[in-house]
């Protein structure tokens, strides 16, 4: 018979024991007067043989020897099951397949708009708990979808591709090593948590909840004003903040706008604006000397119910929030019922733009493997003046662009956010980042380096509008 180095390990401490109870029992039954015990016959009342009582009682203790060590043996706490939650803000995983103890498939839920197409499935974020010491092997699937009512051929992550974990879910860093299978179109990593629980995630999170106590502490600044400009399709607030010096006045003043989050699992774009929005209410003194040139309006969350619920790319109609700008009018209400975040935010933006015109608006997305810039905007002024913040940024700062130049767009949508220009001659500019390796630094963005980056790009907007 074959035994493990464990089962060896349980019948040497079996025997061991039961050998060294009988020497005990023997040692008992002969010295007994030492002991303080005696055993005396039930019938007659005499003194039994010492001999037969040694035998009998030796026999009688080998069963409780044996169960004692089998007791113990059979004791010995089995180490729990893994569990897995997702019962939390933004989080969200599909079908969970069992492997084996420690090895499981995971199948992404994605999300599809309100006609059922256009599937996307770039977002996931949950929790593992009892998995401290363990070797774990998890397999991502279902990564497959349509993108603009086209059928993928091939999955939106590759072999680049670096999933994200946290150990107490406030510091994140990504898995260095990925195996990835073409032909199932499955990610494959290997994590061996120090901690009893773990979380896990497409790119690190940015949820609704962090973006509101930062805004507690934007409003605190005499240089912010946070108004609420509308609600979302579930009555989130849709927050506008307005950065500027107030002692001097807006005439001469240039406008620059930041928007955000427009689509839920792009939450590398809300690190860019937080790193915006500590920067401008700062006292360094470049933030002191835009705030006196500049009218800022950062709109940091365009889809709060989205990145609340753990969805992907659409509102809770399904709609994008970055699609139909261009037929979604103002005076029919039911787009204000179907999607409530592009009308209120279209509303206020033209208004904005007919009041003091816009210099400059950047429209944040994050890309799987590009980075870049798009717009619409195809006449002077305003096109050498993308032009030069293009330029700007792609030598002083983390922007690694992907394209040599801007690129206009004239296939592929034409009904993003980006079509404001042909309605308004609102200049907005659609600016990618990458959650892959970036050139510049050699490696993956931390969320740090994105926070670097939205003050670097506000700066530089600013500065370009003069």
């Amino acid at each position: 018979m074959k035994f493990s180095n464990g089962q060896y390990f349980r019948t040497a401490l079996f025997s061991s024991a039961a050998a060294g109870l009988m020497r005990l029992a023997d040692h008992w039954l002969t010295n007994r007067a030492t002991w303080g015990w005696d055993f005396v016959s039930r019938k007659s009342g005499r003194r039994q043989n010492a001999s037969r009582t040694r035998t009998a009682a030796t026999i009688a203790l080998i069963p409780c020897a044996l169960l004692g060590v089998i007791g113990s043996a059979a004791e010995t706490p089995k180490a729990p099951p893994v569990y897995f939650n997702w019962a939390f803000e933004s989080g969200s995983i599909g079908q969970i397949d069992k492997l084996g103890e420690n090895e499981f498939r995971l199948h992404v839920v994605g999300q599809q708009d309100a006609r059922g197409r256009n599937r996307q499935a770039t977002w996931y974020y949950f929790r593992m708990e009892n998995v401290g010491g363990r070797t774990l092997t998890l397999h991502f699937a279902d990564f497959l979808g349509e993108y603009n009512d086209v059928p993928a051929t091939r999955p939106p992550v590759g072999a680049s591709y670096r999933p994200w974990f946290s150990e107490d879910n406030v510091h994140w860093n990504h898995v260095n090593d990925i195996g990835w299978d073409r032909e199932k179109g499955e990610a494959t990593i290997t994590l061996r948590p120090q901690s009893n629980t773990i979380w896990v995630a497409h790119v690190a999170p940015y949820t609704h909840g962090r973006l509101l106590r930062l805004l507690d502490e934007v409003g605190r600044s005499p240089h912010a004003y946070i108004e609420v400009i509308g609600k979302s399709a579930l009555g989130r607030d849709l927050h506008l903040v307005t950065i500027t010096d107030p002692a001097k006045p807006d005439a001469e003043k240039k406008v620059v706008w930041l928007m955000a989050r427009q689509h839920p699992w792009e939450t590398g774009t809300s690190f860019i604006m937080e790193g915006a929005l500590r920067f401008l209410i700062s006292d360094d003194p470049l933030a002191q000397k835009l705030r006196g040139e500049t009218i800022f309006k950062l709109m940091p969350m365009m889809n709060p119910d989205g990145v609340a619920r753990g969805d992907c790319r659409f509102n809770v109609n399904g709609y994008d929030t970055n699609r139909g700008w261009d037929v979604v009018d103002l005076r029919d209400k039911q787009w204000l019922e179907k999607t409530p975040e592009i009308w209120y935010v279209k509303t206020r933006i033209l208004a904005e733009h007919a009041r003091h015109p816009i210099a400059i608006m950047v429209n944040l997305h994050t890309d799987e493997s590009n980075e870049y810039f798009e717009s619409m905007v195809d006449a002077q002024p305003e096109q050498g003046r993308l032009d030069r913040l293009y330029a700007a940024l792609a030598e002083k700062t983390l922007f690694d662009p992907s394209r040599p130049k801007i690129s206009l767009v004239g296939t592929g949508p034409m009904n993003t956010t980006a079509s404001l220009w042909r309605e308004a001659r609102v200049p907005v500019v659609t600016m990618e980042r990458r959650i892959t390796t970036s050139k510049k630094l050699g490696r993956v963005a931390m969320p740090e380096d994105n926070l670097q980056l939205g003050r670097e790009l506000i700066s530089t907007m600013a500065e370009i509008a003069q």
